[in-house]
């Protein structure tokens, strides 16, 4: 199908691009997949997205490369139910995936400043589906942070401990969300785990280290 058609499968949460010759997008073919998640093998995909604002939401797709995890373009319909592409840099609302990935990739994709739980709760909803299981759980740890929700942060980055973090920083945030906490033997745990898997101490200065 071409991509122009996407709202005719509403179903379908990820189309993949096998065709992309034409200078218009919306002429590109698409086809869709079972996928749940956004998966990390390479490719460009198009993929269930809301238009968030404070007091709802409107379903659109988001271009999403990968292993880069890059969404650049929205899909949308208009008043008349035609389809458009817009940038997503244009856009004045945040535009965040319906679903979660199993591409790692920059946690923003997922935070909507209008309603950060939204992108919350899909974020939860999938750790469970999730083949990779860290990724998902760090996107959710990283959100949960920046909203000042350091218990719940520290479960989400403690399952990404459990299932292999995607790097040492997942250490590093720990220690620093126990340190919030006035937990300063976790903190120190933490941090030692955070060298211990190739960190830079950060809190040694001596010119000998």
């Amino acid at each position: 199908m071409k991509l122009r058609d996407i709202y005719k499968d509403g179903l379908t949460k990820v189309f993949i691009v096998t065709e992309q010759d034409d200078d218009n997008e919306l002429n590109w073919t698409v086809e869709p997949t079972d996928y749940e998640l956004i998966p990390e093998e390479e490719n460009y995909y198009f993929v269930k997205a809301y238009e968030v604002s404070q007091n709802g939401k409107t379903d659109c797709y988001i271009g999403v490369m990968t292993p880069e995890r890059i969404a650049e373009v929205v899909i949308k319909q208009n008043s008349n139910g035609q389809t458009e592409i817009e940038s997503i840099y244009d856009q004045e609302k945040s535009i965040i995936p319906a679903i979660a990935s199993d591409c790692f990739g920059d946690y923003e994709l997922f935070y909507s400043k209008e309603n950060p739980q939204l992108g919350i709760d899909i974020l939860k909803s999938a750790i469970t589906k999730a083949t990779n299981k860290n990724v998902v759980a760090e996107d959710l740890g990283y959100i949960l942070r920046d909203e000042g929700r350091v218990k719940e942060a520290i479960e989400a980055f403690k399952i990404s401990e459990e299932n292999g973090p995607s790097s040492e920083y997942t250490f590093l945030e720990l220690a620093g969300l126990y340190e919030q906490l006035g937990q300063l033997d976790k903190q120190t745990e933490y941090r030692q785990k955070y060298k211990d898997n190739g960190g830079i101490d950060q809190w040694d200065k001596s010119p000998n280290r």
